[in-house]
């Protein structure tokens, strides 16, 4: 009986666990930079930048152009290819509608927290 419960209650626990997963169809369309953070430290050079997800094609300006790549997403991690080669890891936020994604470009940490426009 007890060997039932301790299954039970273990069952009841992992069925709790919230799914973290970032899926593709979550992404399509436009995300502004609400927050970037270079190096952990606050910039406002960012103001302004954006990125905009369609099935294949992601086109941003984070760069100061707007630029285009392909992109691949799989447990989280953004895979750009195709016109830029960077990796982001993305993760979820308490707020709706809001992810962070994070990235290292020549040894320079960013951390950009988009909402959902």
């Amino acid at each position: 009986m007890r060997f039932f419960l301790f299954i039970s209650v273990c069952l009841f626990l992992t069925s709790c666990v919230s799914d973290t997963s970032i899926k593709q169809d979550e992404l399509i369309g436009k995300w502004i930079v609400i927050e970037a953070l270079r190096n952990n430290k606050k910039t406002n050079t960012l103001e302004g930048a954006f990125f905009y997800f369609d099935q294949h094609i992601l086109t941003t300006n984070f760069m100061g152009g707007e630029n285009q790549a392909g992109y691949q997403l799989a447990k989280n991690v953004l895979q750009l290819t195709k016109g830029m080669d960077y990796t982001f890891h993305l993760e979820r936020t308490p707020e709706l509608g809001v992810i962070v994604m994070k990235t290292k470009i020549q040894k320079t940490e960013f951390l950009f927290k988009l909402k959902k426009e």
